[in-house]
């Protein structure tokens, strides 16, 4: 044999700690495809729309989970806004139904505002607590009664007040209904009941509490039933972009999880051996020249172990390539498991020859290490009727050992090991060297 030098890596080392391959039967695992099944879905809907506002089961939770504590914040902030103005429309009151101010007040200041404030803080100071364990339907719930309330105050001071001027109060119908549409952004099918709602109060005030101006009531009517249709549509609109942001913001996580997936996946693969499922020389050669410095930086030792398979040429010519295969997956698989520590690294180096790293490691700590991965090998006991060693597939074992510094090469150690396995085949196969550099 010849001595194998190894150069300095150019990439980052992957985790020394990560396991050294799949089944050595199977080889390393297939790359999965790049379409995740939401990833999919989130794309048809994209593309054919979904004027239902609602997507599939799993998907549509995910978006009101997703969204969840920035709806919240909103919905607390313009509850916060709309009360002000709410209660803002006292100097309307009292221009509007003088008659009734007191019980205006009342219902303003000392019913609905309250509530409010109550409902308001409780969500401001739990928010953690209203996003985890209060439904979202509960949330939005809350928010078309309380647009449901403001309109019904409306119509309680309407038909409580006798003023010549309460026919322009049926104006507050509007403002209540733009604000519950456009403003908190009910959800649209919420923010469908809550205008069916208050429109049937308008129309039941409308016909059913006498007025001084009758002749306002059928424009009022119509302008009411505009706002309801422009609001919607502004509604439909703004959820409609903000389910497509969100299908577009899933989709494109999907497919970059699936690329990094991906991406991990062909790493491991070029790093692995596809026949053996132990790691491969580019990874080894990485791995010793990062394990060099560690050790010259510490002033500890360090040792490489080569294994090579005794007659193995023999072994293919008698028996075949595929059952040389498997010999070489059964032999990889011994190696590993005789090596106990995570950071002891095996990898397969060219044809039937195997080696391993083993950090922190001294002369007689690599000896035994070698001991074992002989006797790993012979107890597999799998035929070699053609060797002229033995009976059985053994393999001879050559072993470098030394203090890293920073003026040696990690290749010296290589070097020596390889010096050493020829000396162990020479000297009959089946055995172990071990050369310990000064």
């Amino acid at each position: 044999m010849t001595a194998t030098s190894l150069p300095s890596p150019r990439l980052p080392l992957p985790d020394p700690m990560a396991d050294q391959g799949g089944d050595a039967e199977a080889g390393p695992p297939p790359i999965p495809a790049l379409e995740h099944p939401e990833a999919i879905a989130a794309g048809e809907l994209l593309a054919r729309g979904f004027p239902w506002m609602r997507f599939p089961r799993a998907i549509e939770r995910e978006f009101h989970r997703h969204g969840a504590r920035q709806r919240l914040r909103h919905l607390v902030i313009s509850g916060v806004l709309s009360l002000l103005v709410f209660n803002g429309f006292l100097l309307a009151d009292w221009m509007v139904a003088p008659d009734v101010l007191r019980q205006a007040v009342q219902v303003r200041l000392g019913l609905f505002t309250p509530v409010a404030l109550l409902v308001l803080g409780f969500a401001s100071l739990w928010s953690d607590l209203v996003v985890r364990r209060i439904p979202v339907q509960v949330v939005e719930s809350i928010v078309l009664v309380s647009s449901v309330c403001a309109a019904a105050s409306v119509a309680y001071i309407l038909s409580i007040t006798h003023s010549v001027g309460s026919a322009y109060y049926h104006v507050g119908f509007i403002v209540v209904l733009t604000y519950g549409n456009v403003v908190q952004r009910l959800r649209f099918w919420y923010a469908v009941v809550a205008s069916a709602a208050i429109m049937a109060m308008h129309l039941w005030c409308a016909t059913m509490i006498p007025t001084p101006e009758p002749r306002l009531m059928p424009p009022l009517m119509t302008l009411l039933l505009a706002t309801a249709f422009f609001t919607l549509m502004a509604n439909h609109a703004l959820e409609r972009d903000e389910r497509r942001r969100y299908l577009l913001s899933l989709r494109r996580r999907h497919l970059l999880q699936q690329l990094d997936t991906a991406h991990d996946r062909l790493q491991k693969i070029s790093r692995v051996d596809g026949l053996t499922g132990v790691f491969n020389r580019h990874h080894v050669q990485e791995y010793l020249e990062q394990a060099w410095r560690r050790a010259a930086h510490e002033g500890s030792e360090i040792a490489v172990i080569l294994i090579d398979v005794d007659h193995f040429k023999k072994y293919n010519d008698f028996y075949g390539h595929q059952a040389g295969d498997t010999c070489l997956q059964q032999v990889a698989q011994a190696i590993k498991g005789a090596l106990r520590r995570p950071t002891d690294v095996v990898a397969r180096f060219g044809g039937e020859e195997f080696i391993a790293v083993l950090p922190s490691t001294d002369a007689a700590m690599a000896s035994q290490a070698a001991e074992r991965v002989r006797h790993a090998v012979e107890a597999l006991q799998r035929p070699h009727e053609a060797s002229d060693t033995a009976r059985v597939v053994t393999a001879s074992v050559g072993v470098a050992n030394c203090r890293a510094t920073p003026v040696r090469e990690s290749s010296t150690l290589v070097e020596a090991a390889d010096q050493s396995l020829y000396r162990a085949k020479h000297a009959g196969r089946n055995r172990v060297v071990v050369q310990r550099l000064m």
